[in-house]
């Protein structure tokens, strides 16, 4: 799961150092603007089979590659 969910963030963002270094905060760096953001969020929901409401999670969900795992192993 993890290997997709990088997989994904590099195909919108077009980030491909995250592979190589998939600590990277997300927000801080600017990898993820918001309209990379809400495809993100759109391609978890529909590769998973899950459903997000980015405003009930916390803020840091979306900074590491790891927090998004984790949301996603939680909503699944």
């Amino acid at each position: 799961m993890r290997e997709k969910i990088i997989d994904i963030i590099i195909e919108l963002t077009e980030y491909g150092e995250l592979r190589n270094a998939p600590d990277t905060d997300l927000i801080e760096e600017d990898i993820l603007d918001s309209l990379a953001f809400i495809n993100l969020i759109t391609r978890l929901e529909d590769e998973f089979g899950i459903e997000i409401q980015p405003t009930q999670m916390p803020g840091d969900t979306w900074r590491s590659v790891d927090g998004i795992v984790r949301m996603v192993e939680r909503a699944g």
